[in-house]
């Protein structure tokens, strides 16, 4: 059996925007918060995988150092790349706001200048997914990522439409929570065991892991 613990970055230092491929900073105070809670608890971590966007590298790296676990960088993890608009602030992307509009209605088949398509995203996330399964058959590994790779995630898991505009927009994964896939290889089975819970809460269960 593998455990997968998805946990959310923290708030990012900057204006409301879609911030994608753009390397922004977390809220300093919020990452040290973050820190100290996966710090506190009780689990058993063997490994941390990490986005390479400094919003998740810089937690996953304090956590590798605090803890003394092995820490991978791994690409795919990435958030969707949202092209000409990625960390535009949206009192500046007013102008664009039709083109916008569209995309929130429909992501699928209105995606937006030069970003990456939802297609290729999907793609991306069930390629990763197959290889953390795989990479780390039988452990219980901590990754730090995005909002829009869990959701994908779990649309993957759970075989949900992907190309629902309601999975980004009607899916709440707060900043700094934890959603956690069980795998079990036996079977070659995956279930969704919580979403957006808190760190203390989803490291407890870690315990009858």
């Amino acid at each position: 059996m593998t455990n997968l613990y998805f946990l959310r970055h923290g708030k990012v230092d900057g204006p409301a925007a879609l911030y994608g491929h753009t390397d922004i900073k977390v809220i300093s105070e919020h990452d040290d918060l973050l820190l100290t809670e996966l710090l506190k608890v009780q689990h058993n971590f063997t490994h941390i995988v990490s986005s390479p966007l400094q919003r998740c590298k810089s937690l996953a790296t304090k956590f590798a150092k605090a803890s003394g676990l092995p820490l991978v960088i791994q690409p795919q993890l990435k958030e969707i790349d949202f092209g000409k608009l990625d960390g535009m602030p949206f009192e500046t992307a007013k102008q664009h706001w039709s083109i916008l509009e569209k995309f929130w209605l429909n992501p699928a088949q209105n995606p937006l200048p030069n970003a990456e398509n939802l297609t290729d995203f999907h793609h991306r996330i069930l390629s990763i997914f197959d290889q953390l399964i795989i990479g780390y058959k039988n452990e219980s590994i901590l990754v730090i990522c995005h909002g829009g790779v869990i959701r994908m995630l779990l649309s993957v898991v759970l075989e949900l439409d992907w190309k629902n505009p309601k999975l980004f927009s009607n899916l709440r994964i707060e900043n700094g929570s934890i959603s956690k896939i069980v795998h079990h290889e036996n079977s070659n089975f995956s279930e969704v065991f919580g979403i957006g819970l808190p760190i203390s809460t989803c490291a407890r269960s870690a315990n009858n892991d």
